[in-house]
């Protein structure tokens, strides 16, 4: 007579399953708050920056003597959006977020509050608590400010296979931390496709390179690359 053995099904080894993607399975309507901030904060259209110091001799972030620049590494300011106060956070330990707010189902988490137009731009939102990062602070002249701005237009690009695409303009978005943050504008006339396979976001903050990693194989919704 033949006898089968039952197994424990806790001796099988475990199955790995991969991620779960709340955001092609289920309807926008659908999503929980939970999901919403999860995709705001962490998904393959939110992702943690890599921030390296690199203030060498003569670096875009040597220290000035005097005026509103240095000021702003430690600044403080009431006004939301304004740079943050990173006084007492030491050097090389900053964080940001950079999330795609032009992507579909971004835009989904946030009920398409959105007052920009995504068709045109790829609109990328920063938020943390990185130095020279906001608006205007109030030890900042106009100047400074400005300079700081050029600044940004000169060194934030979106890296990928060919040419990179350069920032336009900035703008700033106000509301708790998940939404809040620098907006920066990068027009589509270079459009990115799935060929490209990884785009990478790049800014340089006084002496702190910035740099946020996106795979396009993961960023697609619906069947949609969506940026």
């Amino acid at each position: 007579m033949l006898v089968t053995l039952g197994v424990p099904a806790l001796s099988l080894p475990a199955r790995a399953y991969p991620p779960r993607e709340f955001w092609n399975e289920k309807k926008p309507a659908d999503w929980t708050d939970d999901e919403r901030q999860e995709m705001l904060t962490k998904s393959p259209w939110a992702k943690e920056a890599e921030v390296k110091n690199n203030s060498g001799v003569g670096g875009l972030g040597a220290p000035r003597s005097t005026g509103g620049m240095n000021r702003r590494m430690g600044g403080t300011s009431s006004r939301p959006g304004t740079v943050a106060d990173t006084s007492n956070i030491p050097q090389g330990h900053y964080k940001a977020t950079v999330r795609w707010d032009s992507a579909l189902p971004v835009r989904e988490a946030f009920h398409n509050q959105s007052k920009d137009d995504p068709a045109a731009n790829y609109i990328l939102c920063v938020s943390g608590d990185l130095p020279m990062l906001g608006r205007r602070s109030n030890d900042e002249s106009e100047g400074e400010y400005q300079q700081r701005l050029d600044m940004l237009k000169q060194y934030t690009k979106l890296e990928k296979k060919g040419d990179p695409i350069y920032l336009t303009k900035i703008g700033y978005q106000n509301g708790p931390p998940s939404v809040s943050g620098t907006l920066f504008y990068f027009e589509r006339n270079d459009l990115i496709r799935l060929g490209d396979h990884q785009v990478t976001f790049v800014t340089k903050l006084g002496p702190n390179d910035v740099k946020a990693k996106f795979a396009l194989r993961d960023m697609t919704y619906l069947g949609k690359l969506e940026l």
